[in-house]
């Protein structure tokens, strides 16, 4: 029970920390720039601290799970790239609508990818 608590009160300060960088992102033009990087960061550090907990990092599964599925899983956000990918193909921008979906999952990938090094070579 404390677990899923502590998890509620992470997702919470994740959903806020989304906010704010939604906030601090407002740039002029069309590219969802808030949801694609809370995402790529997001997914950096899920990555990072998943694998080294894996490997023997010094964090208890508690944690962890406090973290990642808390925090990150409130601060990323798939369902605002498909939102924001259909009012950009209503905006009649297709080419930017699948440059946005391309660069999130790409971006994603490597991230991920990097993440699961990071912690390799922080382990080792």
């Amino acid at each position: 029970m404390r677990e899923r608590l502590y998890i509620g009160i992470a997702g919470a300060c994740g959903a806020m920390v989304r906010l704010l960088v939604g906030q601090l992102f407002i740039v002029s033009g069309t590219f969802p720039f808030a949801t694609f990087a809370v995402n790529i960061v997001g997914t950096l550090l899920l990555c990072f601290l998943v694998e080294w907990a894996r490997l023997g990092g010094k964090l208890q599964p508690f944690v962890v799970n406090v973290v990642t599925v808390g925090f990150l899983g409130a601060f990323t956000t798939f369902s605002a790239v498909s939102i924001e990918t259909i009012q950009l193909l209503d905006e009649g921008l297709i080419g930017l609508a699948g440059s946005y979906v391309f660069g999130s999952l790409l971006g994603g990938l490597i991230m991920a990818a990097f993440g699961f090094l990071l912690a390799r070579k922080v382990s080792c």
